[in-house]
């Protein structure tokens, strides 16, 4: 009984030291693309393997977890964890309904690009007010 407790601590302090703290605008991009991921039409390849969605982000999500600190961007999370095995170096691709794979880097970054401007096109531009 006491060594599963201290295991149990072990564990969670380990977990916080994984834990990343990264700006808030990042981390919403960083859940932006992994909610895009959970949510596409499509096959994610990864080591000849498919797989569905949900599987896909779960995955992604361990990763960026493990990452920790390493990812300080959305633009980290693409190029560090979500565009090739950490285990075999191959890349990570994905195959939209109806389309042929292609790989995850490109897919993630369009999405960003994506969300970025629509983000931009809903935010007024501050200009400084005359006296």
């Amino acid at each position: 009984m006491r060594r599963s407790v201290v295991s149990a601590v072990l564990f969670l302090a380990a977990a916080g030291v994984f834990a990343a703290t990264r700006p808030e605008v990042e981390q919403r991009r960083i859940d932006f693309l992994l909610d895009a991921v959970r949510h596409a039409n499509a096959v994610f390849i990864r080591n000849d393997a498919e797989h569905p969605p949900a599987k896909a982000a779960s995955h992604l999500k361990f990763k960026l977890f493990m990452a920790g600190e390493k990812v300080q961007t959305a633009r980290d999370f693409i190029e560090g964890v979500a565009t090739r095995s950490e285990e075999t170096g191959r890349p990570y691709l994905i195959r939209v309904a109806g389309g042929k794979p292609q790989p995850l880097r490109d897919w993630l970054t369009a999405r960003l690009k994506e969300h970025e401007s629509a983000a931009a096109a809903v935010t007024p531009a501050t200009t400084p007010t005359a006296r």
